[in-house]
């Protein structure tokens, strides 16, 4: 008998020690991430959320583009990547028939995930010397930010050679700080934010309301449009008084009350992303102050936490650095382009 129990004890012990081996010990939500590599900043990636198999997403590298800025956007069940960039400088010829240069250019550019050997087509050509921030719909439409400025670029002209934009809102004059929008799932309206809260705007008809005074940065979309997650100041810097970032939640609807859901002294949150179950929240976190200890160095990186709070789980554990321009890949992909242009260049579809 004490044989048969040593060994159905041994089995025992190794049934249990697979199962922890094999099982991750934290939750992680499934799909796959698109990302700006931190280091090589002209390549686009594209990985599970561990990071385990982590690749270029274009093998191409685009050297028009000296980096690519934040944030990267992946149009939703879609095909399409829109990024915010350096451009071409824009030129002009004086009276005397000399060459020059009206000053640095930044540029919005689209490029095909289907389609990887396709350039990026160039969506502003040089009309603009700051470009804040910009989204793409999963329907295809294109929103942007430049200046006070606020653009639409409708999902029919992305295939003109020179696409036409409207002016969809200027913001008030008055306002300090502009930086971030976000589509809406439902692709009816935007989140934006400024130094004067965080907004909403219909863009049929163009009414606008605030959702909250507080500062919001890199606002989310809940996968249904119900809530916002972003980043905002607990504390901001002052004389001996280190900032920190946290996480914050809040429904759309007008002066709606905030819920902080992660924190953490002396550190800066960004949100990511909504994970398309609605179950967590992907950001990335870096420390206000010199990295001292290990506990600190194993919380700089990329994470996902429940959207309710709750610990943090590592993504991209492959990279060395933190990952600070990402989106989530969510469905099939599909394309908005003319089913019969799906492998004409950008240039030929205005012909066709």
């Amino acid at each position: 008998m004490n044989s048969k129990y040593q060994v159905y004890s041994g089995l025992c012990f190794l049934l249990m020690s697979l199962f922890f081996l094999l099982t991750p010990l934290g939750a992680v939500p499934s799909g796959e991430i698109i990302f700006v590599h931190p280091i090589s900043s002209k390549e686009i990636w594209i990985s599970n959320m561990e990071g385990t198999n982590a690749q270029k997403l274009f093998l191409k590298t685009f050297t028009d583009i000296r980096r690519i800025q934040d944030k990267l956007s992946m149009q939703e069940k879609g095909d399409y990547v829109l990024f915010i960039g350096p451009g071409t400088d824009l030129r002009i010829v004086n009276q005397n028939n000399i060459q020059g240069v009206r000053g640095n250019r930044i540029d919005l550019y689209l490029f095909s995930k289907r389609h990887t050997s396709r350039s990026p087509k160039n969506l502003t050509q040089g009309a603009f010397t700051m470009i804040l921030d910009a989204d793409i719909s999963r329907n295809g439409d294109v929103i942007f930010l430049a200046g006070k400025e606020l653009y639409h670029i409708p999902q029919e002209q992305l295939f003109e050679l020179n696409p036409k934009r409207e002016l969809l809102l200027t913001l008030d004059g008055t306002t300090r700080y502009i930086g971030y929008v976000e589509w809406s799932p439902d692709g009816k309206h935007i989140a934006f934010s400024s130094s004067e809260g965080l907004f909403l705007v219909d863009v049929a008809t163009k009414h606008t309301f605030r959702i909250t005074d507080k500062e919001a940065y890199n606002p989310i979309f809940s996968p249904d449009g119900k809530q916002l997650a972003f980043s905002t100041y607990v504390t901001k810097p002052a004389a001996n008084v280190l900032a920190t970032k946290a996480i914050a939640i809040v429904p759309v609807q007008p002066d709606a009350d905030t819920e902080i859901v992660h924190i953490k002294e002396h550190y800066s949150f960004d949100v990511d992303f909504w994970s398309p179950d609605r179950k967590y929240i992907g950001y990335s976190s870096k420390p206000n102050i010199e990295i001292n200890n290990i506990e600190m160095l194993h919380s700089r990186g990329n994470f996902v936490i429940p959207a309710t709070g709750g610990e943090p789980e590592e993504i991209l554990i492959t990279m060395k650095n933190i990952v600070l321009s990402l989106d989530i890949i969510t469905g099939s992909a599909y394309s908005v382009e003319p089913a019969d242009s799906l492998v004409t260049i950008w240039g030929k579809l205005k012909e066709k």
